[in-house]
């Protein structure tokens, strides 16, 4: 398919010309104008249109028109920040029952496999939110398993007692010594010796499993407590925001936003917050061809290097019912501003599953992509 021709900006300016020029006789005439000042006005009248015409696409028509518009504002709390498990002792139900040293994994010694706790720049007892998440849904987990693990381990004791002393083999033991962390040495001249030690793992075995128990039914519900209240201390205090944007460009020319942008929180007539963001993948983010969409996420610094007061305002206004809006600037030097949106998570979401269920559930035509 052959592209269409464009017309030579000489050409283009001569058509002006020429037709101002048209413009400017027939206003004369008609006007009544002395014949020796028409061709003078015709001339004049066409240079003006010749030069007014590139000035107006240049300023009105072909120009970017960017519509900003909020997704989503997302508070979560920073990578950086980690919980000692050492510093409260709540949490110590949590811990993972052999030392990881310097891996990110650590293997249940009761066969419940591995175990993710430690990841990232987290120090020696240390752990992410997420990896703290992570440990509290495995106890819980181990919460609703071990009673019937333990009935296992007591079903496992009880066939290991049935054994008589006189048939036990070596291939007997092998498959005893399986679910063992600590293999016990078969010896045929004393199976009486060899199968008391199997017995004493089993019976280990059972009393850490019901050890466990006991303290995940008494420790546990402490321990939620007590990292709900740690989490809110450590979004209040070690937390950034993200927002998602939509930025719809219906203009004729492509343009490009810079990095800096600005979130407003308007908490009242005349009172407000700014939480400076920055704009993430700025290189292949920025840009925003003619009549195109372009989905932008940025993102602020961590709560802690704003001022105090800030902080104690964005802390009691955060999830309220104020609005915020997000603010940024092109290329070209325009500002735009976006629409309104609750500060808060999830809110705007929300919303628009309510508009959307509204329609669901009437008889509204719905538009239909063609």
């Amino acid at each position: 398919m052959q592209k269409p021709k464009t017309i030579s900006p000489y050409i283009r300016t001569s058509l002006y010309v020429a037709t101002g020029a048209v413009i400017g006789y027939v206003i004369a005439y008609i006007s009544g104008t002395s014949p020796s000042f028409i061709p003078l006005i015709s001339a004049g009248l066409g240079l003006f249109i010749a030069f007014a015409i590139p000035i107006w696409q240049a300023l009105f028509f072909n120009v970017p028109k960017l519509e900003v518009e909020i997704s989503s504002i997302r508070r979560s709390v920073s990578e950086g920040a980690t919980i000692s498990l050492d510093d409260h002792a709540e949490l110590s139900v949590l811990r993972p029952s052999r030392d990881s040293g310097p891996f990110p994994f650590v293997m249940d010694e009761d066969g419940g496999g591995p175990v993710f706790i430690r990841g990232g720049n987290s120090g020696p007892t240390g752990f992410k939110l997420k990896e703290i998440d992570t440990l509290l849904a495995r106890a819980k987990q181990q919460l609703k398993d071990l009673p019937e693990q333990v009935n296992e381990r007591r079903r496992d004791i009880e066939r290991l007692q049935a054994l008589s002393v006189a048939t036990l083999t070596r291939f007997e033991c092998e498959q005893l010594n399986r679910p063992l962390p600590d293999e016990v040495e078969f010896d045929a001249n004393d199976k009486e010796g060899t199968l008391n030690a199997l017995q004493d793992r089993y019976q280990k075995r059972l009393e850490r499993l019901e050890k466990r128990y006991s303290e995940l039914q008494s420790n546990l519900p402490t321990a939620e407590r007590k990292l709900e209240l740690l989490r809110a201390e450590l979004v209040d205090n070690r937390s950034y925001f993200t927002v998602s944007a939509s930025l719809i460009n219906s203009g004729r020319t492509n343009t490009a936003i810079k990095v800096p942008a600005l979130l407003r929180v308007s908490i009242g007539e005349g009172n407000y917050i700014d939480i400076k963001l920055s704009l993430k993948d700025f290189e292949n983010k920025s840009e925003i061809s003619a009549n195109g969409t372009r989905i932008v996420v940025f993102e602020s610094p961590e709560i802690t290097g704003f001022p105090e007061e800030d902080r104690r305002l964005i802390n009691t206004y955060w999830g309220q019912s104020v609005s915020a809006r997000l603010y940024l600037e092109d290329i070209h030097a325009r500002a735009y501003g976006s629409n309104r949106i609750a500060f808060a998570e999830g809110l705007y979401q929300k919303i628009i599953y309510d508009r959307l269920a509204q329609v669901a559930s009437s008889d509204r035509p719905v538009r239909n992509a063609v």
